[in-house]
């Protein structure tokens, strides 16, 4: 057989002579031209899907290329791209599938200025000169308000987000109270149970449902929970929180843009968020719970699992039906609004009887398990994510039945050991996750995305400071200190302001992290150390469009002055590092890549000193002209962290991330180009 150059160039021209024939199949060759010398190439989910562009494009005399070459494709067909890939072919024309779709419809080649994905910086500044001087206006008067010391307790008194987040750590508190009021002397954990049944609740369209109890006269009507004033503008990036069952009747759905939402229902109406009304109905809804039983587990503010085996026999399914029914009123007694719940033998089946139960209902599945997962979409299961979805989707695995048709081997290969093995169970109903009656908490952070505007270093250690004094807060009210602290920064891509209203528009992500000798929770301690890796970042403060804060590795506050031993560098432990290009005394890229294994396989979290080890090996090796290895390296590291830690390990992603952004700096200073290695999706 030839070499892998030959095969794939032989691939090429077989998917060629395809399209040729397949275009001769539609109508006997293509029945119009309007498309002749147009060469797409489709990437990620499209819609509509890539099969009809496809079949679009040939009919009009166009080309379609399965493999991305420049030298062939003359438009990249998506419509969303993530960051590396933007960078990647920001010199070329990235276009929406509309595009395709309308220059058939109106049977002419449309320009496709009103049709780019994502456009150059130049492009973009074009693209919003109508708001420029309103923007110029609003942008100063922020940049003023970004350093008041209110500003970071106004972004979180109105960010829906942070009211989820910190509900979730309250609610906990408060179920725990309550637990000891209701049923004192019971711990649940102690509890076993040989035959379960888990109940999952959900109240439905919680936002809009409490809105709607003082605005009783738009029950029945398309209405959505935002920020935006009543009305809203047809380009509104405002972005939808919830919505009623009447609006996603128009195609609506919770986080789209209030523009494209007045699109598909120009007569929807917007109602503000009620933050205090929220957090009232969420302590309410938990205190039937736990009357009920004490096995609760919080998931969020309206949403919950209970654990009722030792109430109600699985096998009596009248019984069950009827203790779910009045559970169900009860609540809605309770809070006002109708709630959903779904019944099974796990977490799992639960949750996804629950989707079988929206709205107002409940659904027992506790027979027929697999008959009814086999007909639910994959996307629907806990923890699978869009770019997990695209993955699948890719492969025409689309149905839990679909997956059910491969190997558990096969799945790893596709998502990764950790999530494979997930997936291939949850499609067969397998959940061996029990109830969470206590949580440990692993990080607390400070994270500001929006509305970040700073004009020089000054105003930088300003906030920062700010986001630390919170991040204090934060940590006294757990009770915690930490040991890990990682500063985020998102760095603009371009020039361009995004076209959203103050929001941070494309950026790039960078993280540094650094392990303290001693834990803290003093915002001084910790700004001294934010401030130092900010610095070490390089990022111009004006170029900042958002920054977080975090600190892991928890433990319980003690006597102030305890000092928490380090966690040992693993590098540093293995070899004493003795000169570039050698990393930590081998030249053995072979070796290299045992170390690199064993330093993700042997510590919980990264520590910065090992990190550093790691970016100055690259770093070297680019500066001897080395670029294969590093690609070589980053990728087999990538390979090692997916597979032996999983995706959704945040430190390490973020360790990823930080060290391939950065040696794409240095590659592109070098050498005008940057590698083709995607980052790790958290």
């Amino acid at each position: 057989m030839g070499s892998h150059k030959e095969y794939m160039e032989l691939k090429k021209q077989k998917l060629s002579d395809q399209n040729t024939d397949h275009r001769h199949l539609l109508h006997g060759g293509a029945t119009s031209n309007i498309l002749k010398g147009v060469s797409i190439y489709i990437t990620g989910f499209t819609e509509p899907p890539a099969t009809i562009l496809k079949e679009i494009v040939l009919r009009n005399g166009g080309a379609v290329h399965m493999f991305f070459s420049k030298s062939n494709v003359s438009h990249i067909i998506a419509s969303h791209l993530p960051d590396f890939k933007i960078k990647m072919w920001k010199n070329l024309s990235i276009v929406k599938p509309e595009w395709i779709v309308q220059c058939d419809k109106q049977k002419q080649r449309l320009s496709e200025a009103n049709f780019i994905l994502y456009r150059s910086s130049l492009n973009i500044k074009t693209m919003v000169t109508n708001n420029s001087t309103a923007a110029a206006a609003s942008s100063s008067k922020t940049m003023a308000e970004t350093t008041d010391t209110k500003f970071v307790s106004e972004f979180y008194s109105n960010s829906r987000l942070h009211h989820l987040s910190t509900s979730v750590s309250e609610l906990r508190h408060f179920v725990h109270q309550l637990q000891s009021e209701f049923h004192p002397g019971l711990n649940p954990e102690n509890r076993k149970q040989e035959n379960t049944l888990v109940v999952h609740i959900d109240i439905d369209c919680f936002f809009v449902s409490i809105c709607l109890r003082s605005r009783p006269e738009l029950k029945g009507k398309p209405v959505c929970v935002t920020h935006a004033k009543i009305g809203g503008k047809a380009d509104s990036y405002a972005e939808i929180s919830s919505c009623s069952y009447e609006a996603r009747q128009f195609g609506i759905r919770n986080g789209m843009f209030l523009g494209a939402a007045l699109k598909l229902c120009p007569d929807i109406i917007t109602v503000p968020y009620e933050f205090k009304l929220y957090q009232q109905a969420s302590f309410d809804f938990y205190r039937v719970l736990v009357s009920r039983t004490p096995c609760v587990e919080v998931v969020s503010c309206d949403e919950a699992y209970i654990e009722v085996s030792d109430l109600v026999e699985a096998s009596q399914l009248d019984q069950v039906e009827s203790f779910i029914l009045g559970l169900r009123l009860d609540i809605q007694d309770a809070i006002g609004c109708t709630v959903s719940a779904g019944v099974g033998g796990n977490k799992l089946i639960a949750r996804m009887a629950t989707k079988a139960a929206k709205p107002n209902g409940q659904f027992l599945c506790v027979n027929d398990v697999e008959e009814y997962l086999s007909g639910q979409a994959v996307s629907d299961l806990p923890g699978v994510g869009r770019s997990m979805a695209r993955k699948l989707a890719a492969r025409n695995l689309t149905s839990c039945k679909d997956a059910l048709t491969l190997s558990k081997e096969d799945l790893c290969g596709i998502l990764g050991a950790k999530t494979g093995q997930t997936v291939y169970n949850f499609c067969r109903g397998i959940d061996t996750r029990e109830l969470a009656f206590k949580h440990e908490r692993k990080s607390i952070s400070v994270e500001i995305n929006y509305g970040v505007r700073l004009s020089c270093q000054g105003e930088l250690e300003t906030f920062l400071g700010h986001m630390c004094t919170e991040l204090e807060s934060r940590m006294a009210r757990e009770g915690v200190l930490g040991g890990l602290l990682t500063v985020k920064m998102k760095e603009r891509s371009g020039e361009a302001e995004p076209a959203k209203y103050m929001g941070h528009g494309i950026c790039d992500n960078v993280s540094r992290s650094t392990a303290l000798t001693s834990a803290t929770g003093t915002a001084s301690v910790i700004l001294r150390h934010v401030v130092r890796l900010a610095g070490e970042m390089g990022v111009t403060p004006s170029d900042i469009r958002g920054l977080g804060v975090q600190m892991s590795k928890l433990r319980e506050a003690v006597t102030p002055g305890t000092v928490q031993k380090p966690t040992p560098s693993v590098l540093c432990s293995l070899f004493t590092h003795s000169g570039v290009p050698d990393f930590m005394g081998s030249t053995d890229k072979e070796v290299i890549k045992g170390l690199l294994t064993d330093w993700c396989r042997s510590t919980g979290e990264p520590l910065q000193c090992d990190i550093d080890h790691v970016d100055e090996y690259l770093e070297k090796l680019i500066g001897y002209g080395n670029v294969s290895l590093v690609e070589e390296l980053l990728r087999f590291l990538r390979k090692v962290i997916i597979r032996d830690i999983g995706e959704g390990e945040e430190e390490w992603s973020a360790v990823f991330n930080g060290s391939l952004q950065r040696v794409q700096r240095r590659v592109q200073q070098e050498f005008n180009g940057i590698l083709d290695i995607p980052s790790i999706d958290k």
